[in-house]
């Protein structure tokens, strides 16, 4: 198993003015510790998640879809007129899946990169279309019964 420790340092004085005069102000370090459990797994879990949920999400597979949804799972997008759209639930998300066109994984292209991974929490971004039309999409995962669920999408043009 590989683990990885990191630091942050918290505190409300800044570096320039610790090293300008005494002061009894220190730095809390807090410490985290996040287990691998083989050097890319975690990566390949992740962008495994995203990519099922998008490629089947273009296919019209909404059970397939659903699968790596979080039951607190949210979407809302920028239109290409810079409105917001409403807020969607799953299910919303399968209403819309009705009647679109279908497209299968090897007429999309989807471009997944990880902006960032907590113990319990990560953040990916996507690039994602067809050629008829390409948009991002801005996704936090969350671990939600020891599985990696996307729970948040925020989308736009």
């Amino acid at each position: 198993m590989k683990t990885i420790l990191f630091a942050l340092a918290m505190s409300g004085a800044s570096l320039s003015a610790m090293n300008s005069g005494p002061t009894n102000t220190r730095p809390e370090l807090i410490i985290y510790e996040v287990e691998f459990d083989a050097e890319g797994e975690l990566e390949t879990k992740l962008k495994s998640t995203v990519a099922t949920y998008i490629e089947n999400f273009l296919e019209r597979d909404y059970e397939e879809m659903k699968s790596v949804l979080h039951r607190n799972f949210t979407n809302q997008g920028l239109n290409s007129d810079g409105k917001m759209t409403p807020l969607q639930n799953a299910k919303d998300l399968k209403n819309m899946m009705i009647g679109q066109e279908v497209y299968a994984p090897d007429r999309q292209n989807n471009v997944i990169t990880i902006t960032g991974i907590t113990e319990t929490s990560a953040t990916v971004f996507l690039e994602t279309g067809t050629d008829v039309a390409r948009w991002k999409e801005y996704i936090t995962l969350e671990k939600e019964r020891g599985e990696w669920k996307i729970k948040k999408v925020f989308w736009s043009y």
